[in-house]
C-alpha cells in the first residue's frame, strides 16, 4: 500500500498561482480548488493527510482580515477530508508582515511522521531550498519517497536533486484538472 501525505507551503501556492495566469486576471486565494490540487498530487494513491501550512492574522492589527481568514480555513477544513491546518505567526518587520516558523514546522512534521511510520510517500509542495536536507535525510535515514511538486522547473539545484520525483504544476495543468476557478 502506498500511503501518502502532503505537506503543503500554502503561501509558495498562493504566490505561485498568482503568477500562472500572467498578465490575466491573477488568482485569488478563494479560487484555489485545493481538492483538485490534492486529488491531482495523489492519482490513485491512498491519503492519509494533508496538511496546509500558513500564517494566522493578526486579530487586533486586523479584526476583519483576522475574521475572513478564519472563515475561509473553516470552510477549508469542512470540504476537505483528512486536511490538518497548521497556523504559524506573522511578525512585522519594517512595516511589513513577515511569517515566521513556518519552514520549521514543515519539516518537522515531515521527520516527524516519517520517524513514526505514518506514511510511505511525502509530498512536499513549496520551492524552498532549505527543505532539501530534511527530504535527503527522510529518504536515507527512513526510506521514506519523497515528491517535490513546484510551479517552476529552474528550482535550486539542491532542491531540485533531493526528491525522488518531482511534479512541476503549469498553467496548462491547472487549467485542465481545475485548480481554480476561471
Amino acid at each position: 500500500m502506498n500511503r501518502v501525505m502532503i505537506f503543503i507551503d500554502a503561501e509558495y501556492v498562493v504566490q505561485k498561482m498568482k503568477d500562472l495566469r500572467g498578465a490575466r486576471k491573477s488568482i485569488r486565494r478563494k479560487d484555489i480548488q485545493w481538492k483538485n490540487i490534492i486529488k491531482w498530487i495523489l492519482g490513485k494513491r491512498k491519503l492519509i493527510r494533508c496538511y496546509y501550512y500558513s500564517a494566522e492574522f493578526n486579530k487586533t492589527e486586523n479584526p476583519q482580515t483576522y475574521q475572513e481568514q478564519h472563515e475561509y480555513l473553516k470552510e477549508l477544513k469542512l470540504k476537505i477530508p483528512y486536511f490538518t491546518i497548521k497556523l504559524g505567526r506573522l511578525v512585522k518587520v519594517n512595516r511589513e508582515w513577515m511569517q515566521k516558523g513556518l519552514d520549521v514546522k514543515i519539516a518537522v512534521d515531515m521527520f516527524d511522521k516519517a520517524v513514526t511510520d505514518q506514511y510511505d510517500t511525502g509530498v512536499l509542495v513549496s520551492g524552498d531550498s532549505d527543505f532539501a536536507e530534511v527530504i535527503s535525510e527522510i529518504k536515507e535515514r527512513y526510506g521514506k519517497h519523497i515528491e517535490l511538486c513546484t510551479f517552476d522547473r529552474s528550482i535550486h539545484e539542491a532542491l531540485l536533486l533531493a526528491p525522488d520525483r518531482h511534479l512541476v504544476i503549469d498553467s496548462q495543468t491547472g487549467r485542465r484538472f481545475n485548480f481554480w476557478h476561471e
